[in-house]
């Protein structure tokens, strides 16, 4: 053996504690039977220096060399002096500066495409001792099962994955580092796979479905705002007289304060905060500066139905009575006595052009979303003669609920019969036994069971975001539909029957 072989044996040892993520190693004094101690004590220490000099093993921190013989500790002791005193220069390790060529600059990038780094732990090693191979085998798959009972993993499958923000991806890599856990990305880039001990499974997919959420909703945000744009747009005058677009988000704020008959609405103008007065104006800011401001109906011509009767400008909402033998009389009468034999007394015709136009905003946005449409369905909607006029100014509101509210969801419940919704439970005699009944529009989209005390539809999978437009008594052959969104529901016709 000679000092060369000595050193090579040192560092192919080093190395070894740097594949095992080894923090500690002694060495006996190799050779010294044959060689100089000197000599070998150089060679022991010239190993360590430039193993530790390339950083490959990050993972080791205490060295031992054990000489039994106290005539050879001086020959040691200087030669580790010496190179105490030695200028280490740092250097990168082959395989390391590969890894770099292919984790940073030089590799190419996609934006869109993240990968979550596993955390880098020490392993926990076992030694089993047993008086017979067959109970080492037992404890052995004992320990096994232990840790398999507390691991889990979850799965999670949704379009919004590749839209998490570098904020997002940070905070996942956050959870990794301080659970443990393990999250990786398929391929496919839309599903993400998290495993670990159970509770931190549990609340890193919990926090990820949060993120999820928080971007659908943006992109429902968004995806309404544009929607919104094509029928109204709400503009500021500049200085100098002309008037400038509010951008989507604005516009689409504005108009639902203004159907909602708020009287302001905060809003940012050319980084300044001003509160607008609606429905007409004017926008002020802190110092007492305003400006007026504008609501364009983009769709006032065009979006209402042909067969409604003109209503005076400065009307909400009108009823008309639709006379009998007119086919639009026939239609509804006919749908009615389907199901339903009570004598029709009239049938009026409910305009309200704010609700009409934002059921349409909602029907064009859940066709986009479902990719079909078959999302709207004629339903009945029996009524108390007390809230009538204020459905017909405002809609449905889910707190006007049936009874029948808390058996498949605190909704707004609808029948796809009119005789389910002519029981007087529903359609509530007035003071002349007169009972009332609407003829609706309603956007059921995509719709699943409903459950008790539901306060809004349910996922459409475990994995995903993306929630049912409704929920029914029995999806195969459903007798009602209950929907929480007002705006999804129009009170097209209100019939009176004894």
């Amino acid at each position: 053996i000679d000092p060369q072989n000595i050193q090579e044996c040192v560092k192919d040892a080093l190395k070894m504690c740097a594949r095992k993520d080894f923090t500690s190693i002694s060495f006996p004094a190799l050779g010294t039977g044959n060689v100089q101690v000197s000599q070998v004590a150089d060679a022991m220490f010239d190993a360590l220096v430039e193993v530790v000099a390339k950083k490959s093993v990050s993972t080791l921190r205490l060295v031992r060399i054990v000489i039994f013989q106290t005539a050879m500790l001086t020959e040691f002791y200087n030669s580790m002096l010496k190179k105490e005193n030695t200028d280490v220069q740092e250097e990168e390790d082959t395989d390391a500066q590969e890894a770099n060529f292919f984790t940073e600059s030089n590799k190419p990038q996609k934006p869109e495409r993240f990968v979550f780094m596993d955390k880098e732990v020490d392993p926990a090693c076992f030694h089993i001792c047993g008086d017979s191979q067959a109970k080492v085998d037992e404890a052995k798959q004992w320990v096994k099962d232990l840790i398999l009972k507390e691991q889990d993993s979850s799965i999670i499958t949704d379009d919004a994955i590749i839209n998490l923000t570098t904020s997002d991806r940070q905070r996942i890599s956050n959870m990794i580092n301080t659970m443990g856990v393990r999250v990786e990305q398929e391929s496919s880039q839309d599903k993400l796979t998290i495993e670990g001990i159970t509770k931190d499974v549990l609340k890193v997919t919990n926090e990820i479905q949060k993120m999820l959420q928080r971007i659908r909703s943006e992109e429902e945000l968004s995806r309404s705002a544009e929607l919104a744009s094509t029928v109204v747009e709400w503009q500021y005058q500049q200085q100098g007289g002309q008037y400038q677009s509010f951008d989507l988000i604005h516009n689409f704020r504005l108009e639902q304060a203004n159907e909602t008959k708020k009287q302001h609405v905060e809003v940012t103008i050319q980084g300044r905060m001003y509160k607008v007065t609606l429905p007409n104006g004017p926008a002020t800011d802190n110092h007492g500066n305003s400006l007026d401001i504008r609501r364009i109906d983009k769709a006032a011509h065009d979006s209402l139905p042909q067969y409604w009767d003109t209503m005076p400008d400065n009307y909400l909402c009108q009823s008309f009575p639709i006379q009998p033998g007119t086919s639009e009389h026939d239609e509804v009468l006919g749908l009615f006595q389907a199901t339903c034999q009570n004598s029709v007394l009239k049938i009026e015709r409910i305009q309200n052009p704010s609700l009409w136009r934002n059921l349409q905003i909602k029907k064009q946005e859940m066709d986009s979303k479902n990719c079909h449409q078959n999302n709207e369905k004629r339903l009945f909607h029996g009524t108390c003669p007390l809230i009538i006029d204020t459905i017909n100014a405002n809609g449905f509101n889910r707190s006007y609920a049936g009874k029948n509210a808390a058996v498949y969801g605190n909704g707004t419940y609808f029948a796809v019969e009119a005789s389910y919704s002519a029981d007087d439970t529903y359609s509530v005699p007035d003071s002349q036994g007169q009972k009332h009944m609407y003829l609706c529009h309603v956007l059921t989209g995509d719709f699943t069971e409903g459950q008790q005390d539901m306060i809004a539809p349910p996922a459409k999978s475990k994995s995903t975001t993306q929630l049912y437009d409704s929920v029914t008594d029995d999806p195969t052959a459903p007798s009602m539909f209950i929907v929480f969104n007002d705006i999804q529901a129009y009170p097209a016709y209100l019939i009176t029957f004894i």
